[in-house]
Order: structure tokens, then C-alpha cells, then sequence
């Protein structure tokens, strides 16, 4: 047996030690995370996903909003820009 199996084997019998040995709370964790995932499943169920055409509508409102946004933004910037950089600027020349 070479030193590599020792530990490999040293290694899988101090899991099973710990196994044995907190072997409660490792198995009420596993019962809550299925739950979790039981759970889970039941609400994924509950969702009323959207078809293709209301898919695209959405989608088409939301890039239209993102457009206006991002002009009134842009407006904002140059105005802002304007007033104070040319504005407020020329005072300190």
C-alpha cells in the first residue's frame, strides 16, 4: 500500500467517523434543503408565465422606456453642462 491509498483511505475513514458522529444534524439539514427544494417546485408551479406575444409587447415597452430615459438623461447632462460649466464657469476666468 502506497502512502496516496493510506491518506485516500484515511481520508474516507475520518468521513465516515464524522458521518457517525454529527450524523443528526447533517441529516436534518439534508430533510430542510429537500424541503427547501419541495418548496420551491410548488412555487415555480404557481407562476403564470407570459406567451410570445406578450413576451414581445413587454419587451418593445421596455426598450421604448430605456430610449426616453436615456434621452431625457443625455438632455439633462448637456443642460446641466451648459449651465454649469459655460455659465458658472465664465466667473472664474
Amino acid at each position: 500500500m502506497g502512502a496516496g491509498q493510506i491518506i485516500v483511505w484515511g481520508l474516507l475513514g475520518a468521513v465516515v467517523v464524522a458521518l457517525a458522529v454529527f450524523r443528526q444534524p447533517a441529516m436534518a439539514a439534508g430533510m430542510r434543503f429537500r424541503s427547501y427544494l419541495e418548496d420551491v417546485r410548488g412555487e415555480i408551479k404557481k407562476v403564470s408565465w407570459p406567451d410570445m406575444e406578450e413576451l414581445k409587447r413587454s419587451t418593445f415597452v421596455i426598450v421604448i422606456f430605456v430610449l426616453i430615459i436615456g434621452m431625457v438623461i443625455g438632455v439633462m447632462d448637456w443642460l446641466f453642462s451648459k449651465i454649469l460649466i459655460d455659465g458658472l464657469g465664465g466667473l472664474f476666468r
